[in-house]
């Protein structure tokens, strides 16, 4: 498959990025450099790979559950910068349009 400059364009646009003429000529190189490297690995041959049925070993032993106490609200919170009615405060990181 061959990436062309508008192919890359398309792209940033649908990203919302914006690309210089330079930049977007590097981008056709390397994503061209990327799907080669995709269909090297499409072309190696597996048909000989057993599947596998389980990655994990059944007899693998497992620690036991523990109950155990946790953190009240007020502990958690206790060294946040700010804090209120067990919450932590945070300053607003989103403007208002």
């Amino acid at each position: 498959m061959s990436i062309t400059i508008e192919d890359v364009k398309k792209l940033a646009k649908l990203s919302r990025l914006e690309f210089t003429e330079a930049e977007t000529a590097e981008f056709v190189a390397e994503l061209e450099a990327t799907l080669a490297q995709v269909d090297a690995i499409n072309k190696v041959d597996v048909s000989n790979v057993d599947l596998l049925e389980k990655t994990i070993n059944a007899d693998t032993e497992l620690r036991a559950d523990e109950i155990k106490q946790s953190l009240t609200a007020a502990e958690i919170v206790a060294n946040a910068p700010d804090a209120q009615d067990g919450a932590f405060l945070v300053p607003v990181t989103v403007a208002e349009e």
